[in-house]
């Protein structure tokens, strides 16, 4: 699963910039508050697009031109990510499970890992995880509740996500980040 810490990673969104800011993360994510990546640009794409047009709904004022859709190609130096604590799920497993639902109750980062790469919890397995809060699979932290929610979530049709948690070290391991047209993205 590191191998793809190799590979370019992509990040879109609704607002340009020009350096990577953890703390402009929201908490209550996958893995926690910071910079999240996607092993795919087609995954990028998507949720470009989703904020997109979660910025129009929220905002009554809002025009289309208030926001710019940019892809970002950004790679990691490989001598970096060899020196860090990285966290790999290679599914979504109990494990994966346990990691994200510690994260979701968080603000901000619970754990020390500096990169985290694995399984990303797409809209499906939100509606999936208020369900399992709310005590529809059975009592919430049982074993069952647990099954059954990695049941419902359809975990082979999740995509990869990298997470970066720590300025430091989102300071230390971007060899480079491109914008890139999205449009012309297979």
């Amino acid at each position: 699963m590191l191998h793809i810490l190799f590979e370019p990673l992509y990040h879109g969104t609704i607002v340009p910039f020009k350096r990577i800011d953890v703390s402009r993360g929201k908490g209550r994510r996958d893995f926690g508050r910071g910079f999240y990546m996607a092993v795919s640009a087609g995954q990028a794409i998507g949720m470009m697009h989703k904020k997109f047009r979660e910025a129009l709904s929220r905002r009554r004022d809002a025009r289309v031109s208030d926001f710019q859709k940019t892809l970002y190609r950004i790679r990691l130096k490989p001598e970096v990510v060899d020196t860090l604590k990285v966290k790999t799920f290679a599914a979504a497993d109990m494990e994966w499970l346990d990691f994200i639902l510690m994260c979701r109750a968080s603000e901000g980062v619970p754990h020390d890992y500096d990169l985290v790469v694995g399984p990303t919890a797409d809209d499906d397995t939100m509606m999936a995880l208020k369900f399992y809060h709310d005590g529809a699979y059975g009592m919430p932290g049982s074993a069952t509740a647990k099954s059954l929610l990695l049941q419902v979530l359809e975990t082979e049709n999740l995509g990869v996500q990298c997470h970066v948690g720590k300025q430091s070290v989102a300071d230390r391991v971007v060899a480079s980040m491109e914008e890139v047209d999205w449009r012309m993205m297979p």
